[in-house]
C-alpha cells in the first residue's frame, strides 16, 4: 500500500470539529460538516474522525458518529472514540466507515474486538495508541480510566492479533509543530509498514515517515490548516 496523507478530525458532544492541544485543551473549530467537505476537497487519502473520550462518557459517543453518516464525502472514512459492544452493533446495520480506531478495547474488551473483525474484517481493524515517554518508559493512553499506562510484553502481541494498522499519536506535541519523537519506535513490536504516525508533525517529519516506509501520517488540524497544502506534502 502507498504512503497515505490523513487527516485526524476531533469530534465534541455536540458533533462539532475541536483542537487538542498537547492532549487537554480544545478549541471550536466550527461546523463538523464543513470541516469534512472541506478535506475531502483537500483531498487527504483518509479522515479518522474521533470522539475523544476521557473516562465515562457523558453522551453516547455513538449518535455523535451515527450522526456522519449522512454526510456526503468520497474520502474513506474511519471512526473511533468510546465504541462499544451495543454501539457498534448499530453502526454495522449500514457501515458508513471503513475503518474502525479503538483505545480501550485494546486493553479490555477482547469480545468487542472479535466482533468487529469478525464482521468487517481485519483490514479495518485499526488501534489508536496515543504515548508519552515518562523517565525513559513508553506510556499507553487508556482512555476509559483516563490515565497513561506502562505497557506489559503481551501488549504488543495482542496488537498484532487483533489489529491491521496502529495510530502512533505523539500526546505532548499533539496540536504543536514541535515534531514527533521518532524515538519511540524503538518500544514499538509492530511492522513499521502497517504503523501511521501523528502529533506535531512537521514537514520533515512526513518526508521522514515516508522514507521509513511508514504506512503513513494523520495530521492534526493544527498543522493541517496552517501553511500546507496536501499537494505540497507528496
Amino acid at each position: 500500500m502507498s504512503f497515505r496523507i490523513c487527516s485526524t478530525v476531533l469530534i465534541n458532544d455536540d458533533g462539532h470539529a475541536v483542537q487538542s492541544y498537547r492532549f487537554g485543551v480544545k478549541r471550536l473549530l466550527g461546523n463538523l460538516r464543513k470541516v469534512l467537505k472541506f478535506l475531502d476537497i483537500y483531498e487527504v487519502d483518509e479522515i479518522h474522525a474521533i470522539v475523544p473520550i476521557k473516562g465515562d462518557p457523558q453522551v453516547d459517543p455513538a449518535s455523535v458518529l451515527l450522526g456522519l453518516s449522512d454526510i456526503s464525502i468520497s474520502t474513506p472514512l474511519g471512526i473511533g472514540g468510546g465504541i462499544s459492544d451495543e454501539s457498534i452493533a448499530q453502526m454495522m446495520q449500514d457501515p458508513f466507515f471503513e475503518r474502525c480506531i479503538f483505545n480501550s478495547a485494546i486493553f479490555d474488551n477482547e469480545t468487542l474486538l472479535q466482533k468487529v473483525r469478525q464482521t468487517m474484517g481485519r483490514q479495518s481493524m485499526v488501534a489508536s495508541i496515543p504515548f508519552i515517554v515518562q523517565n525513559g518508559s513508553f506510556m499507553v493512553y487508556h482512555s476509559k480510566s483516563d490515565v497513561f499506562k506502562f505497557v506489559k510484553g503481551n501488549f504488543w502481541n495482542r496488537v498484532k492479533e487483533n489489529f491491521n494498522e496502529i495510530i502512533l499519536l505523539d500526546a505532548e506535541s499533539e496540536g504543536s509543530k514541535n515534531g514527533f519523537d521518532f524515538s519511540v519506535l524503538d518500544d514499538v513490536d509492530f511492522p513499521i509498514e502497517r504503523t501511521l504516525i501523528s502529533g506535531g508533525l512537521t514537514k520533515s517529519d512526513i518526508n521522514k515517515a515516508q522514507k521509513m516506509n511508514l504506512a503513513g501520517v494523520s495530521i492534526d488540524n493544527f498543522t493541517l490548516y496552517s501553511e500546507y497544502s496536501i499537494g505540497s506534502l507528496r
